[in-house]
């Protein structure tokens, strides 16, 4: 679900990529060569460097006994920094501590699916809510549109050195939920609409209350496969990641450009046939769709329940009783704009 609505993705970089601060030559902060601080520190950054903002630079800030900062300073919060005020470092040294405590969390897929590299093979992810910097990306529209918004969140909000991409679609929607939850709380306004009246109304959604199931112990990489309930023919999948999200929405989009209204929409088939690892002796992924294409629909059908719906997750479609009807009915938890830019309650 959460690859639905932000379809990210983004390669980890903890390279240096702010542009870099340069004084005038006759500023006397330039009095001292850069090499003084080759150890960490912002390569454009000169002169007499405040002990505090050394510190930060380099991660290593006394007293804290905690994992260097991933992401670099940017250079308008190094240009503030370089003035040397002892209260606002003092501020930032606070609030740095509070932004380092991370929740040590299980992902739904219990690590069963990832070998270390793509993913933890314990399923334990540490993760801390986000703070201003973090919803100043999800406030960039282009990162929104390019997909990389949610991915940009991950690799600063998770301590440990993976890349979100690589995640399973239901650990992604598991911790992209449970960021919301940590982050601004977990009472989620939602406006739905009566299905019996027709009327729209808000609603209150406790995101604590959505039900986790875990990997069952006897489900793992050894249970991808079967034979079609129609045709009998074996084969064999695979899960999918929040690569794979992105790689569809992309060829979605080429298809529209490509043939506007002329084309059918064969996004299905092509995201059933990327998640195949083969039918039958079947591999290479454009023989597969032409194959999907011409597999009883009973067979297609079962296929993507099984891609789509592996036993483990997190329960998405929540049951909301209606005002006008008192009906209850279920729908499936909307990612609007409110989720990540939750409104002030107003007071009685």
């Amino acid at each position: 679900m959460a690859d639905e609505i932000f379809r990210p993705q983004r390669p980890v970089n903890n390279s240096f990529n702010e542009p870099q601060i340069e004084l005038p030559e006759n500023h006397p902060l330039r009095q001292q060569s850069n090499s003084e601080f080759g150890n960490g520190l912002h390569p454009g950054i000169t002169g007499n460097i405040p002990p505090q903002f050394r510190a930060q630079m380099a991660g290593d800030i006394a007293g804290m006994n905690q994992p260097p900062v991933r992401a670099p300073m940017d250079a308008a919060t190094a240009m503030v920094m370089m003035n040397g005020n002892t209260e606002l470092s003092a501020i930032l040294n606070t609030l740095k501590q509070h932004s380092a405590h991370y929740e040590e969390v299980m992902l739904p897929s219990k690590g069963k699916f990832y070998d270390g590299t793509d993913g933890p093979t314990n399923g334990v992810i540490n993760i801390r809510p986000m703070t201003g910097e973090e919803e100043q990306i999800l406030a960039t529209p282009r990162f929104v549109k390019k997909g990389t918004a949610v991915n940009m969140i991950f690799s600063k909000c998770i301590r440990e050195n993976i890349k979100p991409e690589n995640l399973l679609s239901q650990d992604r929607t598991f911790l992209l939920i449970y960021l919301r939850g940590i982050s601004y709380g977990t009472d989620y306004e939602v406006q739905v609409r009566c299905p019996d009246t027709d009327k729209q109304f808000s609603t209150i959604v406790d995101l604590d209350g959505l039900v986790i199931d875990r990997c069952p112990d006897n489900y793992g990489p050894a249970n991808l496969s079967g034979v079609l309930p129609k045709s009998g023919l074996k084969f064999s999948y695979r899960l999918g990641k929040g690569k794979d999200e992105t790689e569809i929405q992309e060829y979605r989009e080429r298809k529209l450009k490509a043939f506007s209204d002329s084309a059918t929409d064969d996004t299905l088939t092509y995201r059933t046939a990327q998640l195949i690892n083969n039918i039958e002796n079947i591999s290479d992924k454009e023989e597969l769709k032409v194959l999907i294409r011409n597999l009883p629909i009973q067979d297609v059908n079962y296929i993507r329940n099984l891609i789509n719906e592996p036993p483990f997750g997190m329960q998405t479609k929540i049951a909301i009783l209606s005002p006008y009807s008192n009906e209850e009915f279920e729908i499936d938890l909307p990612l609007d704009s409110g989720f990540f830019f939750p409104k002030n309650k107003k007071a009685n």
